[in-house]
């Protein structure tokens, strides 16, 4: 025996104010939960040579990054005590000379800890390679700050990409079934997601 069933589904447009707001909360959510780490990574490997060098070069992939500045940056955004943004690689003052180098460094290698940080461990000048001393330790406030910058960065588009206006408006400019939520303002079953003229999918 064929069953058929029927369900009345609604787009935000049509829901009440407190519906909307429940609707707003749940496309957030969604937002967040499908977020691209990619994206996010790369728009940080851009910030990160925007910082180093004061160009905007676009985006670019962790290869690339490496390629042509000789580090990757790993992070975390999960509004907990474990996140963080962390350089790792060989930085050379030559190639990113808007950095907060100290006098007379001009080389720091680096190495991500797994704890979020970086630590340095080695840096050199014209003269000699430093393991200690004031040099060393200022090289270490330097990338210490820089991951500051770059976590904030990475929360920052985080946050913009699952912002209400943000989500609402690709909700409204870019979703081919809008017709998706209950008269409570929950998501729906899939299966009774449709179009704004209910001429979708059922």
């Amino acid at each position: 025996m064929k069953v058929v069933a029927n369900r009345n589904v609604f787009t935000y447009d049509e829901l009440e104010p407190d519906a909307q707001q429940r609707a707003l909360e749940v496309l957030c959510t969604e937002a967040w939960e499908s977020l691209d780490g990619d994206l996010i990574a790369e728009d940080l490997n851009s910030h990160f040579v925007y910082l180093a060098t004061g160009k905007c070069e676009g985006v670019l992939s962790r290869k690339e990054l490496a390629d042509k500045y000789g580090v990757s940056i790993e992070w975390s955004v999960a509004y907990s005590q474990s996140d963080y943004a962390a350089i790792e690689g060989k930085l050379h003052k030559s190639d990113t000379p808007n950095l907060a180098w100290p006098d007379d460094v001009i080389y720091a290698r680096i190495h991500s800890t797994n704890y979020g940080h970086s630590r340095v461990e080695c840096v050199e000048t014209d003269d000699e390679n430093l393991y200690h001393g004031p040099l060393f330790d200022a090289t270490q406030e330097m990338i210490t700050q820089l991951n500051s910058k770059l976590y904030r960065h990475a929360r920052d588009t985080c946050e913009a990409y699952t912002h209400p206006d943000y989500v609402l408006n690709a909700y409204n400019e870019c979703y081919e079934a809008v017709r998706r939520f209950t008269d409570e303002g929950d998501f729906a079953n899939t299966a009774f997601w449709t179009d704004e003229n209910g001429e979708g999918d059922k």
